[in-house]
C-alpha cells in the first residue's frame, strides 16, 4: 500500500483539512472577539502560535490512533476487518463541511456588519488626521482666521462695533509677515453661522481660529476672545477684558500680544514685538471710523456713500486720523466710476495725501495711492508697499494682479490671483479673478471646479461666469444667457445689465442692446455701426474723468474707428507714450488701440514709424504664448503678419481665431484695408453665418417662453419677425 493511501486511510488528510478549517475560524473569532475586552494584539498572535504548533502534533495523533467502538486505540493493534476508519472518515467529512460553513457565515457577517463600521472609524481618525496634515502641507500651520465677534450688547445697531473690533485684531494680526490671516470677506462669511470650528478651517484652510464676543453698554465694553488650535479644537487661550471705550485702543493691544504670545513658539514665528492699532485721538472719531468701514465692506453704491459721510464724520472730529483718511480715499475710488456715484478720483487724491502725509507706514495709504495712479509702474511701487506693511491686505494682492495684466506680465498675474484667492477663499472678487484667468488659459475643467466652489456662496456670478464658460468657443448666445440668469438674482445690477448690452450687440439684436442699460459704452455704439454716437459718449465720459487713462485712450479709439484720424492721432500717441509703447490686454494700450494708431500714421503719411507697434504686437504674442493666454493669440499674431505684409498667413490666422469663437469688430474704419481684402471676406461671412445661428438659438429661447420675463423683455416685434422668418 502506498503512502498516500496510507494516509487516506488513517484519515490524516481528513484531519488535517478539518484542524486548518476550525484554526481558521478560531482566529477569526479570537481577533474580533478581544479588542472587546481592550487585549492588544499580543493575545491574538498567541492563539496563532499555539494553533500552529499543535497541527504537526495532531497529524502524528490521528496517523498513530484509531477511534473504535471500545475507544482510542493504537493503529497497529486494530484488526483491519474490524476497523471503523471510513465511518470516521465520513464523520470528519461532515465536521469540515460544518466548519466550512460556519467560516461562510462568519465571512458574510464580518464583511456586512462588522467592516463597515470597522471602516467608518478607520475613515473617520484618517480623515481627521489626513485633514489636519492637508492644512499643515498646503499651507502650513502659520495660518489663522479672524471671526466675526458676536454682537452680545442689548442694542442690535452695535454691530458695526463688534464687526470694527474683529476687523481691527484681523488687521493687527496680518501685519506678521509669517503669519498668513484670512481676509475679512471670508472669515466674516461665517457671519451668523452655526458652523463647527473645524468646518470653518477646513472650509479656509488654516490651522487656528480667533473668534470672541462684545458687549457695549454705554461707556462701558467688555471684549471676550478666545483661540483654537482646528486640527483638535482645543483652546491655546481665552480671556475677558472689562475696560471703558477710552482704552478700548490699548485692549486690541493686549489681545494682539497674547495672541501674539500664545503662537509665537508653536509656530516658530519670530517675533520683536506684537503689532500695535493705529489709535484716533478722538474716540467718536474711532466709532465713526467703525460704522464707515462696516459700511464700506457691503460695497453698494448706497453703502458706500453712506460710509463716505461716516469718515468724513470721523476726520471733522479728528483731522490728523491718518486711518479715516486713507479709508475716505478708497471709498471715494469705489465711487468713481461714473455708473456708481457722483464722485471723482480728484476727490480722494488729498485725503490719500494726507493719510501717507501723517502715517508713512500706513497700508491702507499706499493702497489708495496706487489706486489714483495713472502709472501702472508707479501704481505697483504703491501696492507693493502696502503688502510689505501688511502682507496678507488681500484686496491689494487683486489690484496688483490687474496691475501686472496691464503692464503685460500675464504670469506674475495668475500666480498673484492665486495667493489673493489663498488669502481671501472665498472672496467675491479673488474668486471671479482667477476664474476669468483660467478662461483665459482654457483651463476650463478647472475654471468649472473653482465655480462651484461658489455657487451657493455667490449665485449671481456662479451663473453669470458659467455663461461665459459656455460661450467659449463662439457660443455666444450661452453669455447672454449667463448675464440674464444673474439678474434673475439681482434685477437691478448695473454691471450686469450694462454686460447684457455688450452680448445683445454681438448676436445682432441692436434694439435690444441699446435699451436694455441706461450706460450703452462707445464700444457698443462703434460695434453696432453707430460711429457719431460712440464719439459723443466718449467724449462726454473723458470731459466727466479727464484724469483717468481709460477714458482718454477709449476716446482716441472711438475717433479712429469713426475714421476721424487727424483728432485720434494725438490722443493716441499720447497714450502711447504713457504706456511705455506696449500692448497688453485689459484696460490698456491693447490691439485694438495699436491698429488704429498705425492707422493714424498711415493716415499722415508717416509708415516709417510704424514699426514700433507692430513689434510690439509681436512681443504681446509671444508673451501670450509664453503664459498660455490662447484667446486672442491668433488673431494679434495674424494682425501683426496681415499689417506686416504676410497676408496669406495673417488671414489664415484670423480665421483660425474666428473659427474658434474670437469676434472681430465689424464697424471699425481703422481696419477698412482688412475689410477690403478679398481674403477677408469669407472670414466676416462665416462670422455674419454664426451671429445669425447664435441669435435664432437665443431668441428660440426668450421668444417661446421667455424664462427672463420679470427682468427683461425683447423689444417690440423683434420674436413675431423672429417667428416669421422660421416659418419662412
Amino acid at each position: 500500500m502506498s503512502f498516500l493511501n496510507e494516509l487516506k486511510r488513517r484519515n490524516v488528510l481528513r484531519v488535517g483539512a478539518a484542524y486548518v478549517v476550525a484554526a481558521w475560524l478560531l482566529i477569526q473569532v479570537a481577533e474580533t472577539i478581544f479588542p472587546l475586552f481592550g487585549f492588544g494584539d499580543t493575545p491574538a498572535r498567541l492563539v496563532v502560535v499555539v494553533l500552529a504548533i499543535a497541527f504537526i502534533p495532531s497529524l502524528i495523533f490521528s496517523w498513530v490512533f484509531e477511534i473504535t467502538p471500545e475507544g482510542l486505540k493504537r493503529d497497529e493493534d486494530v484488526v483491519r476487518e474490524h476497523s471503523i476508519a471510513h465511518v470516521t472518515g465520513k464523520k470528519l467529512d461532515r465536521i469540515i463541511l460544518v466548519v466550512l460553513a460556519l467560516g461562510l457565515g462568519y465571512f458574510a457577517f464580518d464583511k456586512f456588519v462588522l467592516d463597515p463600521a470597522q471602516d467608518l472609524k478607520i475613515a473617520e481618525t484618517a480623515r481627521q488626521k489626513g485633514r489636519s496634515e492637508a492644512l499643515v502641507e498646503s499651507f502650513g500651520e502659520r495660518s489663522i482666521a479672524v471671526l466675526p465677534f458676536v454682537n452680545m450688547s442689548d442694542d442690535a445697531g452695535n454691530e458695526y462695533f463688534s464687526d470694527g473690533i474683529s476687523e481691527e485684531l484681523l488687521n493687527l494680526l496680518a501685519q506678521i509677515p509669517e503669519l498668513r490671516v484670512i481676509s475679512r470677506s471670508s472669515a466674516f462669511s461665517f457671519k451668523g453661522k452655526d458652523i463647527a470650528i473645524s468646518e470653518v478651517a477646513k472650509q479656509l484652510s488654516v490651522a487656528y481660529v480667533l473668534e470672541g464676543s462684545v458687549r457695549k453698554a454705554g461707556n462701558q465694553v467688555r471684549i471676550t476672545a478666545q483661540l483654537i488650535e482646528a486640527r483638535s479644537d482645543t483652546h491655546l487661550w481665552s480671556e475677558t477684558y472689562d475696560r471703558e471705550l477710552e482704552n478700548i485702543f490699548a485692549v486690541q493691544d493686549e489681545i494682539s500680544a497674547a495672541i501674539t504670545g500664545a503662537l509665537k513658539e508653536p509656530l516658530g514665528l519670530q517675533i520683536e514685538a506684537a503689532p500695535r492699532v493705529i489709535t484716533a485721538i478722538n474716540t467718536d472719531a474711532h466709532d465713526a471710523y467703525l460704522r464707515g468701514r462696516y459700511l464700506v465692506v457691503q460695497r453698494t453704491t448706497t453703502t458706500i456713500e453712506a460710509a463716505v459721510r461716516e469718515f468724513e464724520k470721523a476726520i471733522a472730529l479728528d483731522p490728523d486720523y491718518a486711518l479715516a483718511h486713507a479709508e475716505l480715499a478708497i471709498a471715494i475710488i469705489l465711487l468713481s466710476n461714473p455708473k456708481s456715484g457722483d464722485f471723482t478720483d480728484t476727490e480722494a487724491t488729498p485725503h490719500a495725501e494726507r493719510a501717507m502725509a501723517l502715517d508713512p507706514n500706513l497700508a491702507e495709504a499706499y493702497a489708495a495711492t496706487g489706486f489714483l495712479q495713472s502709472d501702472s509702474k508707479e501704481a505697483l511701487k504703491n501696492f507693493e508697499r502696502a503688502i510689505q506693511i501688511n502682507p496678507n491686505y488681500s484686496i491689494v494682492h487683486n489690484w496688483i494682479g490687474l496691475t501686472f495684466d496691464e503692464l503685460g506680465r500675464y504670469e506674475d498675474a495668475f500666480s498673484t490671483s492665486e495667493k489673493a484667492l489663498r488669502l481671501d477663499p472665498l472672496s467675491r472678487v479673488a474668486s471671479n479673478n482667477y476664474v476669468v484667468n483660467l478662461i483665459h488659459r482654457d483651463r476650463l475643467k478647472e475654471a468649472n471646479r473653482e465655480l462651484e466652489k461658489i455657487a451657493t456662496i455667490y449665485p449671481d456670478l456662479y451663473v453669470a461666469r458659467q455663461g461665459a464658460l459656455k460661450a467659449v468657443g463662439g457660443k455666444w448666445t450661452y453669455a447672454a444667457l449667463g448675464v440674464l440668469d444673474a439678474l434673475l438674482i439681482i434685477p437691478k445690477n448695473v454691471g450686469y445689465r450694462n454686460a447684457l448690452t455688450f452680448s445683445l450687440a454681438v448676436i445682432g439684436l441692436e434694439q435690444e442692446a441699446l435699451t436694455v442699460s441706461e450706460q450703452v459704452s462707445s464700444g457698443v455704439f462703434s460695434l453696432l455701426g453707430r460711429p457719431l454716437d460712440a464719439v459723443s459718449k466718449a467724449e462726454a465720459l473723458r470731459t466727466k474723468n479727464p484724469t483717468i487713462s481709460f477714458y482718454t485712450i477709449e476716446l482716441g479709439r472711438t475717433l479712429a474707428a469713426a475714421g476721424e484720424y487727424a483728432r485720434a492721432k494725438p490722443i493716441l500717441e499720447k497714450m502711447w507714450q504713457h504706456y511705455d509703447r506696449r500692448i497688453t490686454t485689459g484696460y490698456s494700450f491693447t490691439i485694438e488701440e495699436a491698429t488704429a494708431l498705425i492707422a493714424s500714421r498711415l493716415n499722415a503719411d508717416e509708415e516709417a514709424s510704424v514699426g514700433e507697434l507692430l513689434a510690439a504686437i509681436k512681443d504681446n504674442v509671444r508673451r501670450y504664448r509664453e503664459t498660455g493666454l490662447v484667446g486672442d493669440a491668433d488673431y494679434e499674431e495674424g494682425i501683426y503678419a496681415y499689417l506686416s505684409g504676410e497676408h496669406e498667413r495673417g488671414l489664415a490666422l484670423i480665421a483660425r481665431a474666428a473659427e474658434d469663437g474670437y469676434f472681430i469688430l465689424p464697424n471699425e474704419a481703422y481696419l477698412q484695408t482688412l475689410y477690403n481684402d478679398p481674403g477677408f471676406v469669407p472670414i466676416m461671412s462665416g462670422q455674419q453665418d454664426r451671429q445669425s445661428r447664435e441669435r435664432k438659438r437665443f431668441l428660440n429661447i426668450v421668444c417661446t417662453d421667455n424664462p427672463y420675463a420679470a427682468v427683461w423683455q425683447p423689444a417690440e416685434r423683434t420674436c413675431e419677425r423672429f417667428f416669421t422668418d422660421t416659418q419662412n
